[in-house]
This record gives C-alpha cells, structure tokens and sequence, in this order.
C-alpha cells in the first residue's frame, strides 16, 4: 500500500514512521497554502491568529442526550438516523470572522437573525416549554440548570431568535458580546473538500477487490479525520497556522442548530421523536419514515447511500428499543469528531 493519499501532494502530507500507514489528509493546510481556498474578503487574507478572547474559552455549544419519556408501544419498531458529513456539511454553510472579534457589549440591541455578525454572545437562558416533546434548542447540559447566562456561537443565536419570531420560545437577553465587523465564508474550501470527498466514494464504489476496498476506505477514514482534525487545530493553533477557535466554534454551533431544527420539523409535522442522541443522531418510530419523506416538504433530506451531504441515513433499527445507538461525543479543545 502507498503512503501517499491519492488526493495529496506530496509536499503537503507529513513524515510517516509506519508505511503502511495512510497519513491524515491535510484539510487545513490546504486550505491555509492555496490562496483560491482562502476565506478571504475582498482579496485579502483573515486574520489567521486572532488574540483570544475570554469568551473562546467559556463557549457553550449545544449537546443533548435526550430521550422522550412518553409511552412507545414496546412493539414499535424504532429506526436511529444519523447525519451524513455532518461537520462539512456546516462548514459550508456560516460566515466566520474575517476580522479580529472586537467587544461590544450588551448595548447594541438584535432584533432579527440576520443582523447577528460572526463572534460569541452571551445570552440570558431562555425558557423552553416543550420539553416533552423535544429537547431545550441550547441541550441538556447540568450548565443549563446551574448557570443564569452562557457564552454561545452566532448559529446557535441565530437559531433561538428564529424561534422567538416563531413565538415558541422565552425571552432572552443578549448581555455581552465579542463580535467581528468584517464576514468571511468557507465555500471555496468547502467546494474543495466537497470534491475529494465524491472522489473518494466513487473510487470506493469503483473497487473491485476486498484488497482495494480495504485501502480506499482507509484513505477515506483518513480524509474525515482529517477534516475534523481542522476544526480541533484551529481551537488551539498548535501546528498550524491558523488559531481561531471562534471559527471552530461557529462550525460546531451550525451543526448542532441544523440537526436540532430538522427533529423540530419532525415534530412539527405531528410525529414523536423518540430521542436524540449528541449531536448526530435522531431517533423515530421506523414506521413514520415513508410517510415523512413522502410529503411535499420532508423535515430534512433521506439519503440511505451516505453521500448527500447534510441529508440523514439509517444508521441502526431496533424493535421496543428506547434508548438511541450512541454517536461521538461533541468535540474539545483537545479531541475531534469524525463524522
């Protein structure tokens, strides 16, 4: 087997100790070396080592282990659904700081989701009345019960004032906020890693023996753990030239406000939620699927083949099961996530 991955240059993969290995795929610093990946504005670079601000260090990113405890017939069927490229599916989906975060806070008043700008606030918690139906939109984390106000990324701001225009959740306040004046997005990288990835699931697909199957998903484990290992580099800036943990943070965030919003559209359209498990996973009542996905707009897209970024794919069925198969726990300063 090669050392080298087939969608790297050599100059960009890492000295190998074991040759059997595949080395990690270098998602960051590609991104950080080839200037048409950049986040820039207007042509100009980020500002790739921002000075820390104390928020980055007390951010609160939404995470949940939840199970509905209403009565399910122990006959029932249940179906856990997992979330296909579920980080890089977010990734291309947010503005970040293209600026250092600035403080501003509590004064300037938000009133709608799209004056939120990119950086952490922090927000008196908000009541939530559903509790039976779904989980809390901020998780259920002890923090949630011990602590007046947290710290959170702009997605996970932007998704509370969208139900407060809803009329479903508590007022809330914004009582400070470290902010950025000047917007960036990932898309080219995106768009990028977006690619390799399809590469590698065709040559996957293309492989004719267990032998080549083995090394393509080999390389393929190893481009995830490479993009995931981007956004646990950026927290702390070890190794790389990028330190912007706010920038982590809002992919995490985005995450957690898109999977919460699809079980909300689950519910919304009258069907139970059994749990929800992390971040990832969402599980219902195995029967409810087809029906679901019929509709003329479903609560997220189905994708059982695993390619369709974003979409969900069955992950385990169990009959009178309640408790969801359990998926990684939400990522640290000091581990990543692959998904």
């Amino acid at each position: 087997m090669t050392g080298h991955h087939p969608v790297t240059a050599e100059s960009e993969t890492e000295t190998e100790t074991d040759t059997n290995t595949i080395p990690m795929f270098p998602a960051l610093s590609r991104m950080e070396r080839r200037r048409e990946l950049q986040p820039r504005r207007y042509d100009r670079e980020p500002y790739w080592r921002a000075p820390i601000t104390p928020p980055s260090r007390e951010c609160y990113v939404p995470h949940w282990n939840w199970h509905n405890r209403t009565g399910v017939p122990e006959t029932e069927q249940l179906l856990t659904l997992d979330a296909n490229g579920a980080y890089l599916s977010a990734l291309g989906g947010i503005k970040v700081g293209h600026s250092q975060l600035s403080h501003h806070g509590g004064t300037e008043v938000i009133t709608a989701p799209r004056d939120v700008m990119p950086g952490y606030y922090q927000i008196s918690i908000p009541h939530w009345a559903f509790d039976g139906t779904i989980v809390h939109p901020l998780g259920d984390s002890s923090r949630l019960e011990t602590e007046t106000a947290v710290w959170v990324a702009h997605p996970t701001l932007v998704l509370l004032l969208e139900l407060q225009e809803e009329g479903v959740l508590g007022e809330f306040m914004v009582l400070d906020a470290w902010i950025a004046r000047a917007a960036c997005d990932f898309r080219k990288w995106t768009a990028h890693l977006k690619q390799v990835r399809t590469e590698l699931l065709d040559s996957l697909e293309l492989a004719q023996t267990d032998a080549a199957r083995a090394a393509m998903g080999e390389m393929y484990t190893a481009f995830k753990e490479g993009y995931s290992a981007a956004l646990s580099m950026m927290l702390t800036g070890e190794k790389c030239k990028t330190q912007r943990p706010d920038w982590a943070h809002a992919v995490y965030a985005q995450h957690a406000a898109s999977m919460w919003r699809k079980a909300w559209r689950w519910t919304g359209a009258g069907r139970p939620l059994i749990s929800m498990g992390h971040t990832d996973e969402l599980t219902v009542i195995a029967d409810d699927l087809p029906e679901m996905m019929s509709r003329a707009k479903p609560p997220f897209r189905f994708d059982p083949s695993g390619r369709t970024l974003g979409a969900m794919k069955p992950k385990t069925v169990e009959a009178g099961t309640r408790e969801p198969l359990q998926g990684d726990s939400l990522p640290t300063l000091d581990e990543g996530d692959v998904l």
